[in-house]
């Protein structure tokens, strides 16, 4: 299964993450469904600041534990 993963900040800001090789049609649809998360509604107006940043997953991933700043181990996703 290809997921996304969509992140909505209180900037205003919409984080798209999207598998690599996702074609910008795919982008597209999936654009129009945040939108309509964010605001059923669909004013024009009040969805004229939103900004996306669309990226590429990263095929590895590396989780640090903050409080001794350590790499912690195996769990590198593929």
């Amino acid at each position: 299964m290809r997921t996304a993963e969509v992140h909505y900040g209180d900037n205003g800001h919409v984080d798209l993450a999207v598998p690599k090789g996702t074609k910008l049609e795919e982008i597209t649809k999936l654009q129009s469904m945040v939108i309509k998360q964010i605001n059923p509604r669909g004013c024009q107006a009040c969805l004229s600041g939103v900004h996306f940043n669309i990226r590429e997953k990263l095929e590895e991933v590396i989780k640090v534990d903050l409080d001794k700043m350590a790499v912690i181990k195996n769990v590198a996703q593929h």
